[in-house]
C-alpha cells in the first residue's frame, strides 16, 4: 500500500461506519469469487462488464443491516428497468450481449458508477489492502485460503500458538503489511513496530500504541527506533507533527470565506465549514477588540458549537476551559489562552486545525485498524491497554533484534529470495505479499528454528519442544474458563439467547458482546456457552469454536463454508451445534444443505476412522421451519453419502432442532446431559411407518 507524505494510512474504507470489518473481508471475497471466478466476470465498469453492479447487488443482499439505504442503487435499478433487453443482459451476466450493445446506450443517462461500481471498487480495495486479491481484483492464493479453496499448512511456530486458521493468516498478512512511499522505496511496517513495541514495554495504553503505530509513516524520520517508543507521548507526536501554513493564511488580516474554506475543510459536511469561519469571525475580531463584549459573543457562539470546534482545533478537548455561562475578566482569559493569543491567530488556528484533524483521522483509522489487529488473535486490547496475549511464547519467537529492522527500510537495502522491488512485493496474484508464506518464511527462521525452540522450552520449564501446543492450548483455556466465569455467568447467557428473537435487539447484543462482530456470529458464540452450562462444563468450549476469536475471547467472525459451527469431541461422542438466526422462510433454502452436508460428512469421517463415537447434531435456532424440522426427522432412516469422502455412506443421521428458549431450559438440567443425549438417539431409532407431526413438541414437553 502506498500514501502520499502527510496522510495516515488506512487498512479499511468505509462509506459510513461498519464494525464488523472480519466478516465483511470474508463477505467482500467470497462475493468476488462469485463473480470473478465462478461467472469469469473481468472486473471493469459498465457497459464493459456488469461484476461492478452485481457485486454491489450481492453486498446489499449479504449484509442488509449495514447497507439499509441504497437510493442511487434503488435509482439505477429503476432506470434500467425501462430497458428491458439491457436489463436482462445485466442479470445473467451476459458479457457478449454488453459487448455488442454497448453503443446503444451510450447516449442514455444511466450512472452506473455514483454510488454504486464506485463503492464495489471502494469496497474491495480492502481485499487489496490485505492482499487477499490484487488491483485487478483477482482472488490470490491467500484469499483463496480465506475461502477454504486451499488448505493452510501451519509451520513448526505457529503450531505453538493457540490460533485457528484465520488468526494464522491474518497474522501472516500483517507481519508482511507495508506502507510504501509514492515512489514505493522507503516503507515502514506497522504490525512489526506494534509487536516490536509491546516487546519492549510490555503494556502500552490504546492511545501510545495507536499514536505511535498509526502515526508513524515510510515518511517518518526517527533515527532510533528504541528511544522514540521509550520517549513516546501523544502530545508530543502532535508537536511534531510536521504542518507548513500555506502562504495565502500566513497573513495579518482577517480571512475572507473564500480563502478560509478552502484550507479550514471538513470532507464530510460543508455546513460544518460555515460554522469553522463563524467561530474565526469571533476569535479575529476578539484579538482586534479586546473588550468584554467581543469576549461574550466568542464564549457564546463557542458554547453553541462546542463539540464541533473541539474536534476541529481541540484535539477532542476544550478549546477554552470556561464553563457554560461563565465570563472571566478579559486579561484572565487572555493569560490562559496566551499560546493562542500571543500568535498570529491566522497561523495558529490553522495549525490547531491542521494538527486536530491529524489526530481525529488517526484515532478514526486506529478503530479500525484495531479490529484488523485483533484477527491475528495476537494482540489483547482490554480496559484501554494493548498487550500481547502470548508474551512469553512472543518474546522467543519474534526475536527484538530481528524485528527492530524490519520496522522501516528501503527496498533497496534488501536482499532476499521472494522479491527485488515494490512491484514483486505487493503488486498482481504472484506477488510476495499476495502468495502463501508461513511465519518462519516471513521471518526468515528457517535455519534458527531448533534454536527457537531451544529457548521455548526452557521459558515453559524445559518442557519438550512437542509438547508445546498443549501446554499453551491449557493455559488459553484456563484463561478462558475465568473469562466464562466472570463474563458470562448462567443468567447472563441465558438473558443474551433471549434476546435474539427480536431482531430490534441487534444493537444492544452488539454492545454487550462485541461489536466487531455481526450478530449471527455472536449467536454462535452464545449458543456455545450455553451448550458449555447444559453439558455440565464437561468440554474444552475453546477448542470446540470454530469461530475466530480475538485475544480477549471476542467472537469477530463464524465458521467458514466447510465447517460446523461447533464441534465438541470426547472420548465416546462427538457433538455437533449448528446455530441460525435464519427465519422459518429461509431456513430450508439456506439452512437444510450445509446442515445436512457438515452432519453426514462428520459422521462419515468417524465411521472411517473407527472411533465408535456416537454423532449427534443439534440444529440450534430461535423458530423452525416446520418441512425444515421433519426433513430432520426423516433422514435418519435414509442412507446419505459424503461429500468429502467419495462413495461413502452413512445412515442414522441424527439432527436434533432445539430453539432458543428451549437451550435455556436445558441450561438448568446439566445433570441430565446423558439421558437427554440418550433419549434423542433413541427417539431417532424408533420405528420411522407411522410419522407423528407432532414428535418434536412431545418430546420438548417431557425433558423441557
Amino acid at each position: 500500500m502506498k500514501v502520499s507524505k502527510g496522510h495516515i494510512f488506512n487498512l479499511f474504507d468505509t462509506n459510513g461506519r461498519r464494525n464488523d470489518v472480519i466478516a465483511a473481508m470474508r463477505g467482500y471475497l467470497s462475493i468476488l469469487n462469485t463473480i470473478r471466478a465462478n461467472q469469469d466476470l473481468p472486473w471493469r465498469a459498465m457497459p464493459n462488464s456488469p461484476a461492478q453492479v452485481l457485486f454491489y447487488r450481492h453486498a446489499i443482499g449479504m449484509f442488509p443491516d449495514v447497507f439499509k439505504d441504497h437510493p442511487k442503487y434503488d435509482e439505477l435499478i429503476s432506470t434500467i428497468h425501462e430497458y428491458p433487453a439491457l436489463e436482462a443482459a445485466i442479470d445473467r451476466a451476459d458479457m457478449e450481449w454488453l459487448e455488442s450493445h454497448g453503443d446503444e446506450y451510450a447516449n442514455v443517462d444511466i450512472n452506473f458508477d455514483e454510488g454504486v461500481e464506485d463503492r464495489a471498487r471502494h469496497y474491495t480495495s480492502n481485499l487489496v489492502k490485505l492482499g487477499f486479491a490484487d488491483g485487478r481484483r483477482n482472488i490470490s492464493p491467500v484469499g483463496n485460503i480465506l475461502l477454504d479453496r486451499i488448505p493452510l499448512h501451519e509451520d513448526g511456530l505457529e503450531r505453538l500458538l493457540s490460533l485457528n486458521k484465520e488468526n494464522i493468516l491474518y497474522l501472516r498478512q500483517l507481519l508482511k503489511l507495508r506502507i510504501f512511499d509514492k515512489a514505493g522505496e522507503r516503507y515502514y511496517a506497522p504490525f512489526v513496530m506494534g509487536v516490536y513495541a509491546l516487546l519492549r514495554k510490555s503494556r502500552l495504553s490504546e492511545d501510545d500504541f495507536f499514536g505511535m503505530v498509526q502515526g508513524s509513516s515510510p515518511y517518518s524520520n526517527i533515527d532510533d527506533v528504541d528511544r522514540y517508543i521509550d520517549n513516546f507521548s501523544v502530545e508530543g507526536q502532535l508537536h511534531n507533527h510536521a504542518v507548513s501554513t500555506p502562504d495565502e493564511i500566513n497573513i495579518d488580516q482577517q480571512l475572507t470565506y473564500d480563502v478560509f474554506k478552502q484550507y479550514f475543510l471538513n470532507r464530510k459536511s460543508a455546513r460544518t465549514v460555515n460554522i469553522y469561519y463563524g467561530f474565526y469571525q469571533c476569535i479575529f475580531e476578539f484579538t482586534v477588540d479586546r473588550t468584554p463584549e467581543k469576549l461574550d459573543l466568542l464564549l457564546t457562539y463557542y458554547e453553541s458549537n462546542r463539540s464541533v470546534l473541539n474536534k476541529a482545533f481541540g484535539f477532542g478537548r476544550n478549546v477554552f476551559d470556561t464553563r457554560t455561562g461563565d465570563r472571566p475578566d478579559v486579561q484572565d482569559f487572555l493569560d490562559e489562552n496566551e499560546d493562542m493569543f500571543s500568535s498570529d491567530i491566522n497561523d495558529y488556528l490553522y495549525r490547531q486545525f491542521a494538527i486536530s484533524k491529524f489526530w481525529d483521522t488517526l484515532r478514526e483509522y486506529s478503530d479500525t485498524t484495531k479490529r484488523i489487529f485483533k484477527a491475528s488473535g495476537l494482540i489483547s486490547f482490554e480496559n484501554g491497554y494493548v498487550e500481547l496475549a502470548y508474551h512469553e511464547l512472543c518474546a522467543c519467537i519474534f526475536n527484538a533484534a530481528d524485528l527492530k529492522p524490519k520496522i522501516f527500510g528501503s527496498m533497496d537495502d534488501e536482499v532476499v529470495p521472494y522479491y527485488e522491488s515494490y512491484d514483486e512485493y505487493e503488486e498482481g496474484v504472484s506477488s510476495y505479499f499476495c502468495s502463501n508464506f508461513s511465519l518462519c518464511d516471513i521471518l526468515g527462521l528457517q535455519e534458527s528454528l531448533d534454536e527457537i525452540k531451544e529457548h521455548i522450552s526452557e521459558a515453559f520449564g524445559g518442557a519438550a519442544p512437542e509438547d508445546i501446543p498443549d501446554i499453551t492450548r491449557r493455559r488459553r483455556w484456563e484463561e478462558f474458563e475465568v473469562f466464562v466465569a466472570n463474563q458470562y455467568p448462567v443468567e447472563r447467557v441465558k438473558e443474551l439467547l433471549a434476546l435474539f428473537g427480536d431482531r430490534n435487539n441487534d444493537k444492544r447484543i452488539k454492545q454487550e458482546v462485541c461489536e466487531d462482530a455481526t450478530v449471527p456470529t455472536i449467536y454462535e458464540f452464545i449458543v456455545g456457552l450455553a451448550w458449555y452450562y447444559f453439558s455440565g462444563k464437561r468440554f474444552n468450549l475453546l477448542s470446540s469454536y470454530n469461530l475466530t476469536l480475538s485475544a480477549d475471547f471476542e467472537p469477530l467472525n463464524h465458521a467458514g463454508g466447510g465447517q460446523g459451527d461447533i464441534v465438541i469431541e470426547s472420548k465416546h461422542d462427538v457433538t455437533m451445534l449448528e446455530a441460525t438466526l435464519m427465519n422459518v422462510n429461509s431456513q430450508k433454502r439456506g439452512e437444510w444443505e450445509p446442515v445436512l452436508r457438515h452432519s453426514v460428512n462428520l459422521k462419515v469421517d468417524e465411521e472411517a476412522r473407527k472411533t465408535d463415537r456416537r454423532v449427534t447434531t443439534f440444529f440450534i435456532a430461535d423458530v423452525f421451519d416446520a418441512n425444515t424440522i421433519n426433513i430432520w426427522k426423516a433422514v435418519a432412516s435414509v442412507p446419505l453419502q459424503s461429500t468429502t469422502a467419495g462413495a461413502a455412506y452413512t445412515d442414522n443421521v441424527v439432527i436434533m432442532p432445539i430453539s432458543s428458549l428451549e437451550l435455556c431450559g436445558l441450561m438448568d438440567r446439566s445433570s441430565q446431559y446423558d439421558t437427554v443425549m440418550q433419549r434423542v438417539h433413541d427417539l431417532f431409532e424408533v420405528d420411522k411407518s407411522n410419522f407423528d407431526l407432532q414428535w418434536r413438541d412431545k418430546f420438548i414437553d417431557e425433558i423441557v
